[in-house]
């Protein structure tokens, strides 16, 4: 193949290549296509390639910013009752009336951060590799998993009182920090922290008194539920079909029996249930 055709066959291809960028928007279109048989094979080529690098480039980045972003979601209790929220990582948020916490859609893998306003009990899954940690205002909380209460909705003395395991607490304002065991209560007064003994226990109950879900999976709220009622006497474990665990429920319970709520689950969802001694099934 003489020098002329070699020519052609690199016009040819710059053309086609051309009308693929253009295509796709990828070529401005001021580019002069009259000046396209002025380039050789090899720079042809060369441009082809570098065009492929940058393009790919870009969807690199772009591919990495959209993984880095993280849907941020807001949940404000603005009932009566205590709104529970199963978050990602399987830990679960009483948030009492008039509170509020900022947490993203799924959790970074070494920590797990949100941002709460108000007071709220904590059940926090456990995981070593990833800490839990929550801004509370005045201060920040840090555990690895855990159950524990945070007041800040009282300004002037805010507080954590930890019911299981053992919690950080450092105050943004001086930086003071300490550890808070099983039993024990910090308070915060006067940007100094205060670690006593826990004089009110029944904190911790008060909020499975009248609890809320909202658009809650079904293995969640299955999962709650049982949390509430196996810590008393009843002792009662209710379970559902795999099938189901997906299932979005809305409803209010009041201190009632797994009986009852199961009951009222099937009422709401159209399901049936059965009982066999400490174990009911919920089922369609």
């Amino acid at each position: 193949m003489n020098s002329a055709e070699n020519k052609r066959m690199a016009d040819l291809a710059w053309n086609k290549l051309h009308d693929r960028l253009e295509r796709d928007g990828l070529l401005d279109d001021n580019a002069v296509r009259g000046e396209i048989t002025s380039f050789n094979g090899r720079f042809a080529l060369s441009l082809a390639a570098s065009l492929v690098l940058i393009a790919c480039a870009t969807i690199y980045i772009l591919s990495g910013l959209s993984g880095s972003k993280r849907e941020m979601m807001i949940l404000s209790n603005s009932e009566s009752t205590t709104l529970v929220k199963t978050l990602a990582d399987g830990s679960v948020v009483y948030l009492a009336s008039g509170s509020q916490i900022t947490y993203p859609s799924k959790f970074d893998k070494n920590k797990r951060e949100i941002k709460l306003s108000g007071d709220a009990f904590f059940e926090v899954a456990k995981d070593k590799n990833a800490p839990f940690i929550i801004d509370a205002n005045v201060m920040e909380i840090k555990v690895l998993g855990t159950s524990f209460n945070v007041r800040t909705a009282d300004t002037l003395a805010p507080s954590l009182s930890v019911r299981t395991g053992l919690v950080q607490v450092t105050l943004r304002s001086g930086g003071t920090s300490g550890r808070v065991a099983a039993g024990e209560t910090a308070t915060v007064k006067e940007k100094s922290l205060k670690v006593v003994p826990t004089i009110d226990i029944t904190q911790f109950s008060r909020y499975s008194d009248q609890i809320h879900f909202k658009d809650e999976r079904l293995a969640d709220v299955i999962n709650v539920i049982n949390r509430m009622t196996n810590s008393g006497a009843q002792g009662i474990t209710i379970s559902v079909d795999k099938t189901l665990e997906e299932r979005r429920l809305t409803a209010t319970f009041t201190d009632n029996s797994p009986e009852s709520i199961a009951q009222m689950i099937c009422i709401a969802l159209n399901l049936k249930f059965e009982t066999k001694e400490d174990a009911i099934l919920i089922y369609e």
